[in-house]
């Protein structure tokens, strides 16, 4: 029986083990599927991960928006609360607040409430990609109720606020003797140094002319030929002795003619010269008398540029702030970029090192913030704006930031639309532009001269304005016109005792209708505001008559005094200057004189036109 058991189907039965098995064997099997203290730890591990999750990261976030924003902004950054959510993947932010550097109790900008959602799994790429993001509540110069100063080191390449000076012109008549006392007349000058040539060329002439033969010795020419002619008479041998000694007085003749010829020329081209310097030297003390009175007079010309002095001020800050944030902005518009191995190396925009970026099939951006949608409670109004394509890397996104804001009906302001674009898809090529378009904005109490002698303030205006600015590497050119209606302009210090003060004060306080225009050119580091504005017709029309008799009357003043410094000298150069006359008379003398001498071939001159048979 036993053995019709172990064979079975062909096969050898194994054999049967009755034996017990040994204490804890079964138990040993089944150890590996369930480690109960394993999974405890992971269970630990996990709640206390998901406890740091909800307890820390959101102010790990709130801490690190606030620290990187106040070391861009140079001021404080504060944020009030940062929530990050898992499903979906977002995160929201509440009340961010932005310091305004020149203004510490001020904040530049106040966002309510920040919303986005982040791309999941791109986030496991390290790339932040936000499909949309809104902005809602933001306001614009908010008050802070605590400094939000911070000690900082100047930034290299921060632009300096300018001296918010304006240089009016002097409405006090200078007194005459005061400015001569300083004076340093070019007419002074040129006499003295035309009197001293002249002396100097009496001089040489003086010389030159007991060189050349004068009247004594052409006298003597005329004497000889005729004793030549005496002695010719004595027959044939005489006429031949006479002929050779007649061609050589001749020659000696010709030669001394020659010389006073020369010498009269060149006495012409000197005299001519010292004449030209002696009409500039007479004219001198009008043109001294021009310059003194444009240095220390105000001309009806000078009041051409008034109205740029006013603006100026006005214009330049606003130019000034404008580069300020557009500079703290710029790391954030296109990151240092070099190639490592074949491949593109950046600087992150926070912290240390390069990351390397490796070629991709569909490249993106390490940030990207495709749509920002801004809802803004101003105090005219309600403005909506969208922001497209926010990355530093434009290059690889192949697209610009491109921005536009507006509102309509607003308190103070019919409408407003800002539009603009920055352009750095080709670093070497980046350009920024933006415009400006507002209509209806009332201007209310701005200073536009804080001078203590004559402030002068635009209490009320009802402007248009356009804008239109760009940014090529470094190039700066912007273009602004405004044309102000209904306006109302004060001028301090009406108690004045200067009639001119008064005078361009009335014709500014009459002004209700003026157009100003602004150009910028330069460089972001050095620029120029160049403003004009018809209020320059109007001053002067109203100042003109005004300013025209008190130029008259300095410059009699000023006529008198140049000519009681200079006239001396210069009659002493009329009577120097005279006496140069002499010479070419005394030339000229000596030229007619030796002109008539007898000429002509030897054997005319001898008696009877004897011709020799040779």
């Amino acid at each position: 029986m036993k053995d019709e058991q172990a064979v079975q189907g062909g096969k050898e039965a194994p054999e049967r083990q009755d034996q017990p098995r040994k204490q804890g064997e079964g138990k040993d099997k089944n150890k590996g599927w369930i480690r109960w203290w394993g999974l405890g730890v992971f269970v630990l591990l996990t709640a206390a991960l998901a406890a740091s999750w909800f307890l820390f990261l959101d102010l790990f976030v709130k801490r690190l928006i606030e620290q990187t924003g106040t070391r861009i902004v140079g001021a404080k950054v504060e944020l009030t609360s940062a929530d990050v959510s898992l499903f979906p993947l977002g995160l929201t932010l509440a009340r961010l607040q932005v310091t305004n550097p020149d203004e510490p109790m001020t904040n530049v900008v106040e966002i309510g409430r920040i919303a986005c959602t982040v791309d999941g799994l791109n986030l496991l790429r390290r790339k932040v990609i936000i499909e949309e993001m809104a902005l809602e509540g933001l306001k614009l110069g908010t008050p802070r109720q605590t400094s939000g100063a911070v000690a900082r080191q100047p930034e290299k390449g921060t632009l300096t606020k300018p001296a918010n000076t304006i240089s009016l012109p002097s409405f006090e008549v200078p007194d005459v003797k005061t400015i001569m006392a300083s004076a340093d007349l070019e007419s002074v000058k040129l006499v003295e140094s035309l009197r001293a040539d002249v002396q100097s060329e009496q001089e040489s002439w003086k010389k030159r002319l007991a060189d050349l033969p004068d009247k004594a010795k052409l006298n003597e020419y005329k004497s000889r030929l005729e004793r030549l002619k005496s002695s010719a008479k004595g027959g044939v041998a005489g006429i031949l002795g006479a002929t050779g000694e007649v061609a050589a007085i001749q020659k000696d003749l010709e030669r001394d003619l020659a010389n006073l010829q020369s010498a009269k020329t060149d006495f012409e081209t000197r005299l001519a010269s010292l004449k030209q310097r002696m009409d500039q030297a007479v004219k001198a003390p009008q043109e001294d008398v021009r310059r003194l009175r444009e240095k220390y007079s105000l001309s009806p010309q000078g009041l051409a540029n008034m109205s740029g002095m006013l603006l100026k001020g006005q214009g330049g800050e606003r130019v000034r702030k404008a580069l300020v944030w557009y500079g703290k902005i710029q790391p954030f518009l296109a990151r240092a970029k070099e190639q490592r191995k074949g491949h593109e190396a950046v600087k992150p925009v926070r912290g240390k090192g390069l990351d390397v970026r490796f070629a991709e099939q569909a490249p993106l951006p390490d940030f990207l913030i495709r749509l920002a949608k801004v809802s803004a409670q101003l105090e005219a109004g309600d403005v909506t704006g969208r922001i497209e394509n926010i990355t530093p890397d434009q290059d690889v996104l192949g697209k610009p930031l491109t921005f536009v804001f507006s509102g309509e009906k607003l308190s103070g302001l019919s409408s407003v639309r800002l539009d603009g674009s920055l352009n750095h898809v080709a670093p070497a090529s980046a350009k920024d532009t933006v415009q400006l378009r507002l209509r209806g904005y009332q201007v209310q109490g701005v200073v536009l001269s804080e001078s203590a002698d004559w402030p002068v303030t635009m209490e009320k205006a009802l402007a248009d304005l356009d804008l239109q600015a760009s940014v090529s590497g470094q190039a700066l050119a912007g273009t602004m016109t405004a044309g102000l209606k209904s306006a109302r302009l004060t001028v301090g210090k009406q108690e004045s005792s200067n009639q001119l003060a008064k005078a361009v004060g009335s014709a500014l306080s009459a002004v209700s209708t003026f157009t100003v225009k602004a150009d910028v050119t330069g460089t972001l580091d050095q620029y120029e505001v160049h403003l004009t504005s018809d209020l320059d017709r109007v001053l002067k029309e109203a100042a003109g008559k005004l300013v025209q008799d008190y130029a008259d009357r300095i410059t009699k003043e000023l006529e008198a005094a140049v000519m009681a410094k200079v006239g001396g000298p210069l009659s002493e150069l009329k009577g120097s200057f005279s006496g140069l006359g002499g010479v070419g008379d005394e030339l000229a003398a000596r030229l007619a004189q030796g002109a008539g001498s007898p000429k002509g071939s030897p054997e005319k001159l001898l008696p009877g036109g004897f011709k020799l048979p040779f």
